[in-house]
């Protein structure tokens, strides 16, 4: 068992936040949309789970696939744009800028850029662009880049609201590709004597001065208080911290089990369950590769009272059940399994319906494989190669999968067999040059019937419903 069966030496700090003081309320951004439908303005979308409620989409597509509405030049960066109220937010670096820019999700109109210098490099060589994508909540849009600093911005303007540099705040030593976890709304709840909106990051500070000789020598590294820290939306002023973990690229869930929410954020060792309020820390559970040079980055994924967690270093998969605020395993998967075999995810966390986790499970382009496994069991009901490490998004019982090499796919989303409806390449209308070009590692958003897909050099729009 490698789960911990004591809270141990658990530190959470309740701050009450006396600079910086609230920001003024934004002006509010009126509903540029014409199209009806659910927006997508936070990670994995307005459910968590990479879900689309968007009912009558086009199936199959027509000769071509879905209509190109539009197209834009994009920077440095692996992150999906976030949409909502008709606008997209796009967030990249071109040179030594930070980009963030918004525009008419229908359209493609430009509407405002913002930016500051940043000086992050990736210590394995990645490029220097923004990993978390932009989370819109309210009348503001937060943003995380890769050197750790958080900033919160009007929707209508740019303008900045707060800004807090996490990593020089919390003296975090880098992680291997900077930081990558989008923030995590929550809220509004009672904490203490007010009803707050609080932005959750994970952070994964330490002493100060606690950097290694060499800077990849994580596990030399150990954390302090910081692991999760939650800030006031309106002002960026802490409001609590939790746990002694570094941080790892997986987003936080916010869940409700047993009746009450709960957020469930797995670190870089441990999965930490959290009191939203106050950052209680109520139980913990190792799942990590021992390899040092090995990440988690899939979100959890939770049904019921039950937790999925998946990697592809190491271990795999594991199913949890918390009860009594505890964790317990219900299952693993066997050792060695090979990709074909179990579900052991990369970065892109899977999706779930009907008692099966459609997702990509490999470590590699070569060996990656689409899979749909038992929920209950593990087991792997089929799987698909061809596609590299792909991205999936489930809409009207379909999955719409982007593979790695610019692959867009509608297929089934039936246990039964690998049902593929439609396959394409989107292409340029004037040129007929490929849009996506790879690595594509972002999953597909949508909104409103609009489909947002990145790959190197190009953020694309297409539109997944009939031709009218």
């Amino acid at each position: 068992m490698v789960r911990s069966t004591a809270i141990l030496f658990v530190v959470v700090a309740l701050v009450t936040p006396s600079s910086p003081l609230p920001a003024a309320e934004p002006a509010p951004a009126a509903d540029l949309s014409t199209r009806e439908g659910e927006d997508w303005g936070t990670f994995l979308g307005p459910s968590g789970t990479g879900s689309s409620s968007q009912v009558g989409i086009a199936s199959p597509w027509e000769a071509g696939g879905p209509r190109v509405v539009w197209q834009a030049a994009i920077g440095e960066g692996y992150c999906a744009p976030a949409v909502a109220g008709g606008r997209a937010f796009l967030f990249d670096r071109v040179a030594n800028r930070l980009r963030l820019r918004a525009v008419e999700a229908e359209t493609g109109r430009p509407l405002w850029e913002a930016g500051r210098e940043v000086v992050y490099t990736d210590s394995f060589g990645y490029d220097g662009g923004p990993r978390a994508q932009p989370v819109i909540t309210g009348h503001r849009v937060l943003t995380f880049g890769p050197d750790g600093r958080l900033e919160c911005r009007a929707i209508i303007d740019g303008s900045l609201l707060w800004e807090v540099d996490t990593s020089a705040t919390y003296h975090v030593v880098q992680n291997f590709f900077g930081v990558g976890t989008a923030p995590l709304v929550v809220g509004p709840l009672r904490v203490g004597a007010e009803e707050r909106t609080l932005v959750v990051v994970q952070v994964g500070g330490s002493r100060e001065g606690a950097n290694p000789a060499a800077p990849e020598r994580l596990d030399l590294v150990k954390g302090l208080d910081s692991g999760l820290v939650a800030f006031d939306v309106g002002s960026g002023a802490e409001v609590w911290r939790a746990t002694n973990q570094l941080a790892s690229y997986s987003v936080p869930v916010l869940a409700t089990i047993g009746g009450r929410p709960l957020i469930l954020a797995w670190m870089r060792d441990e999965l930490v369950a959290v009191e939203p309020a106050t950052g209680k820390l109520l139980d913990r559970f190792r799942w990590r590769s021992d390899e040092l040079f090995s990440v988690v980055a899939a979100s959890p994924i939770v049904s019921g009272d039950q937790v999925l967690l998946s990697e592809c270093y190491g271990p795999g998969s594991v199913l949890l059940a918390l009860e009594n605020d505890a964790f317990r395993e219900v299952r693993r998967d066997k050792p060695g399994a090979r990709p074909r075999q179990a579900l052991k995810t990369h970065w892109n966390t899977p999706v779930l319906r009907d008692g099966y986790v459609y997702g990509s499970s490999g470590r590699n382009a070569g060996d990656a494989q689409l899979v749909c496994v038992n929920w209950n069991t593990g087991v792997v009901g089929w799987s698909e190669g061809g596609l590299g490490r792909s991205s999936v998004t489930l809409v009207d019982d379909h999955l719409l999968i982007l593979g790695e090499y610019g692959d867009l796919v509608l297929a089934r989303a039936t246990p039964e067999k690998y049902e593929e409806v439609s396959r394409v390449r989107p292409l340029d209308a004037a040129s007929g040059r490929e849009l996506l070009a790879p690595p594509c590692w972002a999953a597909p958003v949508i909104a409103r019937g609009l489909v947002f897909v990145r790959g190197t050099g190009r953020v694309v729009c297409l539109d997944l419903m009939p031709t009218r």
